[in-house]
């Protein structure tokens, strides 16, 4: 999930358990439904970002409803039934459909070690400058920004190899048509003309090799053209690497870990005063923090306390992420 763990999602599978009024309840295919859309929505964005239509308009009205007891009491009982649906072998297959249909992302069973991000420590580094100009002098700081651009660029490339993911997934008709693009865009391009040419009468003889050498033929316009087990191998592991980013339990296990972190860093003892006939915060810096840090606030203390021991219990049952490969050292200027 990042994020099936919401807490107003959390409401509506306890809403399947009969723990809420009747007017909350609904059927288990909406409960269903909504958690997928939720799943699918969190596979590339944080916790916060969608949790205002799923999760907190929902939730809002359950606050001013149960009192904290009555949400633990709830709790206790909805969360087992939420981990059962998103748990299930019928939503797990589901969301690796979607993902693949719309991102390529395909399990491919590779076990690849998620690479550094150059781009973020691009800007790390350009942040450290801006604040710290005299750090231009250091040789061994200079040599890794030089290095970090290059690699930030390469992976602008590789990244692009991404949006043809979907050759491999989408019916062979659309991927035709794509083909039949580049075959436009390659009219001063010889090579790359050639690859489409060759490729295309493959649609009908040889669907499997036409969507490989699609996906060669998409990788012409930047640079060399790659082999076919060139094409093979990089389609592979870029799509194993977005599985292993999207795929349902990474979600989980993202969303159940920032869950976590916010809840434990809510203050439940803050204090809230009325201005102009709104709450707010007495603390002006607690105006300021994001929707779900409210929302679990409102929650109240013991019901998200059975909410976070129930997602580190969770979490344990999960398998742990790959380890990110460690960023290369630079190297001792040369002595002069």
């Amino acid at each position: 999930m990042r994020k099936a763990v919401l807490l107003g999602t959390w409401m509506l599978a306890g809403a399947m358990a009969q723990t809420f009024p009747a007017e909350y309840r609904t059927d288990d295919k909406t409960v269903m439904e909504r958690v997928k859309q939720l799943l699918q929505t969190m596979t590339n964005a944080p916790l916060g970002s969608a949790h205002e239509a799923f999760v907190q308009v929902p939730a809002r009205r359950l606050y001013l409803t149960l009192d904290s007891q009555a949400r633990t009491a709830a709790l206790h009982t909805a969360l087992p039934l939420l981990k059962g649906i998103v748990m299930s072998d019928a939503l797990l297959k589901a969301h690796d459909e979607a993902i693949a249909l719309s991102h390529g992302a395909v399990d491919h069973g590779l076990r690849l070690t998620p690479r550094p991000d150059p781009v973020k420590r691009a800007r790390e580094m350009m942040d450290r400058m801006q604040k710290d100009p005299g750090v231009v002098a250091n040789p061994k700081f200079m040599e890794e920004f030089s290095r970090v651009q290059i690699e930030a660029a390469n992976a602008g490339s590789e990244a692009a190899f991404d949006q043809n993911l979907t050759f491999f997934t989408r019916p062979v008709a659309e991927v035709k048509n794509h083909l039949q693009t580049y075959r436009e865009m390659y009219s001063v391009h010889p090579a790359g003309k050639k690859c489409v040419d060759d490729a295309l009468p493959l649609a009908e003889s040889n669907p499997d090799r036409f969507r490989l050498q699609a996906f060669r033929c998409s990788m012409a316009g930047m640079g060399d053209l790659k082999t076919e087990a060139e094409a093979d191998r990089i389609r592979k592991e870029r799509a194993q690497l977005l599985y292993d980013r999207m795929s349902s339990r990474a979600v989980i296990r993202r969303t159940l870990e920032e869950f976590v972190s916010v809840a434990q860093s809510v203050d439940f003892e803050a204090q809230t005063v009325v201005k102009g006939g709104t709450r707010v915060f007495a603390n002006p810096a607690y105006e300021k923090k994001n929707a779900l840090w409210k929302m679990i606030y409102r929650n109240g203390k013991e019901p998200t306390g059975v909410a976070v021991q129930f997602a580190k219990a969770w979490l344990a049952e999960l398998p742990p992420p790959a380890a990110a490969a460690k960023p290369a050292p630079a190297k001792a200027a040369p002595k002069k």
